[in-house]
Protein backbone atom coordinates (compact mmCIF):
# COMPACT_ATOMS: atom_id res chain seq x y z
CA UNK A 1 0.00 0.00 0.00
CA UNK A 2 1.11 3.91 -0.86
CA UNK A 3 1.07 6.06 0.32
CA UNK A 4 -1.22 9.34 -1.31
CA UNK A 5 1.36 12.67 -3.04
CA UNK A 6 -1.74 13.97 -5.08
CA UNK A 7 -2.39 17.08 -4.79
CA UNK A 8 -4.33 19.55 -2.46
CA UNK A 9 -6.71 20.20 -4.88
CA UNK A 10 -7.99 16.56 -5.66
CA UNK A 11 -7.44 14.84 -1.92
CA UNK A 12 -9.60 18.22 -0.96
CA UNK A 13 -12.36 17.65 -2.91
CA UNK A 14 -12.94 14.14 -2.44
CA UNK A 15 -12.61 13.92 1.50
CA UNK A 16 -14.71 17.38 1.47
CA UNK A 17 -17.37 16.07 -0.77
CA UNK A 18 -17.29 12.70 1.12
CA UNK A 19 -18.06 14.33 4.76
CA UNK A 20 -20.50 16.65 3.56
CA UNK A 21 -22.32 13.90 1.49
CA UNK A 22 -22.66 11.82 5.04
CA UNK A 23 -23.56 14.93 7.06
CA UNK A 24 -26.28 15.78 4.89
CA UNK A 25 -27.74 11.98 4.94
CA UNK A 26 -27.42 11.86 8.83
CA UNK A 27 -30.01 14.53 8.82
CA UNK A 28 -32.42 12.30 7.45
CA UNK A 29 -31.45 9.32 9.60
CA UNK A 30 -32.35 11.71 12.64
CA UNK A 31 -35.93 12.03 11.46
CA UNK A 32 -37.06 8.47 11.94
CA UNK A 33 -39.42 8.43 14.90
CA UNK A 34 -41.75 5.19 16.18
CA UNK A 35 -44.62 8.11 17.69
CA UNK A 36 -45.61 9.93 14.59
CA UNK A 37 -45.88 9.38 11.27
CA UNK A 38 -45.76 12.96 10.60
CA UNK A 39 -43.17 15.23 8.80
CA UNK A 40 -40.76 16.94 10.81
CA UNK A 41 -41.27 20.86 12.07
CA UNK A 42 -38.22 22.67 10.25
CA UNK A 43 -36.07 23.86 13.04
CA UNK A 44 -35.50 27.23 14.30
CA UNK A 45 -31.94 27.65 14.24
CA UNK A 46 -28.78 25.95 13.70
CA UNK A 47 -28.73 24.24 17.10
CA UNK A 48 -31.67 22.31 16.88
CA UNK A 49 -30.92 21.35 13.62
CA UNK A 50 -28.04 20.19 14.63
CA UNK A 51 -30.11 17.45 17.30
CA UNK A 52 -31.06 16.04 15.11
CA UNK A 53 -27.65 14.79 13.51
CA UNK A 54 -26.54 12.87 17.00
CA UNK A 55 -26.88 9.18 17.38
CA UNK A 56 -27.21 7.92 13.75
CA UNK A 57 -26.95 3.83 13.57
CA UNK A 58 -25.58 3.97 10.19
CA UNK A 59 -26.74 4.05 6.81
CA UNK A 60 -26.23 3.61 3.15
CA UNK A 61 -27.47 6.36 0.65
CA UNK A 62 -27.45 6.99 -3.10
CA UNK A 63 -26.03 10.57 -4.93
CA UNK A 64 -25.69 12.00 -7.72
CA UNK A 65 -22.64 14.81 -8.57
CA UNK A 66 -21.78 17.31 -10.91
CA UNK A 67 -18.55 19.34 -10.91
CA UNK A 68 -18.19 22.34 -12.54
CA UNK A 69 -14.48 23.32 -13.16
CA UNK A 70 -13.59 27.26 -13.64
CA UNK A 71 -12.42 26.40 -17.37
CA UNK A 72 -14.56 23.70 -18.42
CA UNK A 73 -18.06 24.41 -20.28
CA UNK A 74 -19.88 21.23 -19.38
CA UNK A 75 -20.05 19.90 -15.51
CA UNK A 76 -18.96 16.50 -14.84
CA UNK A 77 -20.96 13.95 -13.64
CA UNK A 78 -21.09 10.83 -11.48
CA UNK A 79 -22.64 8.94 -9.11
CA UNK A 80 -22.71 6.36 -6.75
CA UNK A 81 -23.12 5.15 -3.09
CA UNK A 82 -22.04 6.75 0.16
CA UNK A 83 -22.12 4.32 3.82
CA UNK A 84 -21.37 5.53 7.35
CA UNK A 85 -20.40 3.19 10.56
CA UNK A 86 -20.37 5.01 13.37
CA UNK A 87 -18.96 6.20 14.97
CA UNK A 88 -16.49 7.93 12.15
CA UNK A 89 -15.66 5.76 9.59
CA UNK A 90 -17.21 6.50 5.81
CA UNK A 91 -16.97 5.05 2.52
CA UNK A 92 -18.00 6.98 -0.53
CA UNK A 93 -17.79 4.47 -3.30
CA UNK A 94 -18.33 5.92 -6.82
CA UNK A 95 -19.22 3.82 -9.41
CA UNK A 96 -19.73 6.14 -13.01
CA UNK A 97 -18.21 6.70 -14.44
CA UNK A 98 -15.37 5.13 -13.24
CA UNK A 99 -15.07 3.22 -9.90
CA UNK A 100 -13.29 4.74 -6.96
CA UNK A 101 -13.70 3.82 -2.97
CA UNK A 102 -12.63 6.92 -0.98
CA UNK A 103 -12.52 5.39 2.94
CA UNK A 104 -12.25 7.20 5.93
CA UNK A 105 -11.40 5.41 9.26
CA UNK A 106 -9.64 6.66 12.28
CA UNK A 107 -7.42 8.97 10.82
CA UNK A 108 -6.32 7.68 7.99
CA UNK A 109 -8.04 7.50 4.24
CA UNK A 110 -7.87 4.52 1.62
CA UNK A 111 -8.59 5.59 -1.58
CA UNK A 112 -8.62 2.63 -4.21
CA UNK A 113 -9.05 2.35 -8.36
CA UNK A 114 -7.83 0.80 -10.91
CA UNK A 115 -4.48 2.28 -10.15
CA UNK A 116 -4.05 0.42 -6.73
CA UNK A 117 -5.00 1.11 -3.43
CA UNK A 118 -3.63 4.71 -1.84
CA UNK A 119 -3.26 6.09 1.66
CA UNK A 120 -3.64 9.26 3.79
CA UNK A 121 -2.44 10.13 6.71
CA UNK A 122 -4.86 12.98 8.06
CA UNK A 123 -2.77 14.47 10.89
CA UNK A 124 -0.65 15.75 7.99
CA UNK A 125 -2.87 17.09 5.98
CA UNK A 126 -4.13 20.67 7.81
CA UNK A 127 -5.94 21.53 4.50
CA UNK A 128 -8.46 18.77 4.77
CA UNK A 129 -8.52 17.81 8.07
CA UNK A 130 -11.17 20.35 9.15
CA UNK A 131 -13.74 18.99 6.32
CA UNK A 132 -14.03 15.59 8.07
CA UNK A 133 -13.45 16.82 11.36
CA UNK A 134 -17.09 18.73 10.62
CA UNK A 135 -18.67 15.77 10.39
CA UNK A 136 -17.75 14.52 13.36
CA UNK A 137 -18.56 17.83 14.81
CA UNK A 138 -22.42 17.50 13.33
CA UNK A 139 -22.67 13.75 14.43
CA UNK A 140 -22.05 15.08 17.91
CA UNK A 141 -24.03 18.53 18.34
CA UNK A 142 -20.42 20.27 18.98
CA UNK A 143 -21.77 23.85 18.34
CA UNK A 144 -18.90 24.97 19.63
CA UNK A 145 -16.17 24.04 17.48
CA UNK A 146 -18.13 24.35 14.28
CA UNK A 147 -18.42 27.82 14.95
CA UNK A 148 -14.73 27.97 15.80
CA UNK A 149 -13.57 26.93 12.48
CA UNK A 150 -16.66 28.23 10.56
CA UNK A 151 -18.61 31.52 9.85
CA UNK A 152 -22.46 29.81 10.45
CA UNK A 153 -25.28 31.40 8.21
CA UNK A 154 -28.23 29.58 9.15
CA UNK A 155 -31.79 30.43 6.97
CA UNK A 156 -35.36 28.97 7.10
CA UNK A 157 -36.43 30.53 3.71
CA UNK A 158 -40.15 30.89 2.44
CA UNK A 159 -42.79 28.03 1.84
CA UNK A 160 -42.95 27.56 -1.79
CA UNK A 161 -46.67 26.36 -3.32
CA UNK A 162 -47.65 24.86 0.02
CA UNK A 163 -44.68 22.72 0.29
CA UNK A 164 -42.31 22.51 3.13
CA UNK A 165 -40.70 24.98 4.35
CA UNK A 166 -36.80 24.69 3.25
CA UNK A 167 -33.64 25.50 5.10
CA UNK A 168 -29.72 26.41 3.88
CA UNK A 169 -26.73 26.02 6.01
CA UNK A 170 -23.95 28.01 5.00
CA UNK A 171 -20.29 27.32 6.46
CA UNK A 172 -17.68 29.61 5.80
CA UNK A 173 -14.11 28.76 6.89
CA UNK A 174 -12.51 31.48 8.74
CA UNK A 175 -8.79 31.11 8.86
CA UNK A 176 -6.11 29.40 6.73
CA UNK A 177 -4.97 26.66 5.56
CA UNK A 178 -9.08 25.79 5.42
CA UNK A 179 -9.85 29.50 3.83
CA UNK A 180 -7.56 29.69 0.88
CA UNK A 181 -8.89 26.64 -0.42
CA UNK A 182 -12.71 26.55 0.46
CA UNK A 183 -14.83 29.53 -0.36
CA UNK A 184 -17.99 28.20 1.88
CA UNK A 185 -19.94 25.14 1.61
CA UNK A 186 -23.41 24.74 1.63
CA UNK A 187 -26.41 22.10 2.83
CA UNK A 188 -29.67 22.34 1.84
CA UNK A 189 -32.94 20.35 3.41
CA UNK A 190 -36.40 20.42 4.53
CA UNK A 191 -37.70 19.64 7.63
CA UNK A 192 -34.83 17.86 8.95
CA UNK A 193 -33.90 16.14 6.42
CA UNK A 194 -30.37 17.30 4.23
CA UNK A 195 -30.92 17.03 0.49
CA UNK A 196 -28.39 18.32 -1.39
CA UNK A 197 -24.80 19.98 -0.77
CA UNK A 198 -22.81 22.55 -2.59
CA UNK A 199 -18.75 22.65 -2.42
CA UNK A 200 -17.64 26.18 -3.63
CA UNK A 201 -13.65 26.35 -3.82
CA UNK A 202 -11.64 29.70 -4.31
CA UNK A 203 -10.97 28.68 -7.54
CA UNK A 204 -13.97 28.71 -8.84
CA UNK A 205 -14.89 25.19 -9.30
CA UNK A 206 -17.90 24.45 -7.73
CA UNK A 207 -19.41 20.82 -6.69
CA UNK A 208 -22.91 20.22 -6.56
CA UNK A 209 -24.02 16.86 -4.89
CA UNK A 210 -27.72 15.29 -5.16
CA UNK A 211 -28.95 12.58 -2.14
CA UNK A 212 -31.35 11.04 -3.93
CA UNK A 213 -32.05 7.23 -1.79
CA UNK A 214 -31.39 6.54 1.97
CA UNK A 215 -31.51 3.21 3.45
CA UNK A 216 -31.76 2.82 7.10
CA UNK A 217 -31.75 -0.47 7.17
CA UNK A 218 -28.56 -1.21 5.57
CA UNK A 219 -26.06 -1.46 8.49
CA UNK A 220 -23.82 -3.51 9.33
CA UNK A 221 -25.34 -5.81 11.55
CA UNK A 222 -23.36 -9.34 11.07
CA UNK A 223 -19.58 -9.77 10.44
CA UNK A 224 -20.08 -11.46 7.39
CA UNK A 225 -20.64 -8.39 5.77
CA UNK A 226 -17.79 -6.20 6.44
CA UNK A 227 -14.94 -5.46 5.20
CA UNK A 228 -11.96 -4.76 8.10
CA UNK A 229 -13.49 -0.91 8.35
CA UNK A 230 -16.77 -1.90 9.40
CA UNK A 231 -18.39 -0.84 6.51
CA UNK A 232 -21.03 -2.97 4.81
CA UNK A 233 -20.45 -4.86 1.91
CA UNK A 234 -21.99 -4.07 -1.04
Amino acid sequence: MQSWNGSSSSVRRWLGLTAIAVIAVTGSVGDVGAETMEAPSTPTSFAELLAGFVGTNGFEARFEEEKYLALVAAPLRSSGRLYFTPPSTMLRRVEKPRRKDILVARDQVRISDDAGTQTIDLAGRAEVRPLVESMIWIFTGDLESLEATYRVDYQVLERVDGEQRRWVVRLIPLRPPLSQLVRELRVHGSGRTADLLELEETSGDRTVTRIVDVDRQRRSDSEDRRDPSGVPSP
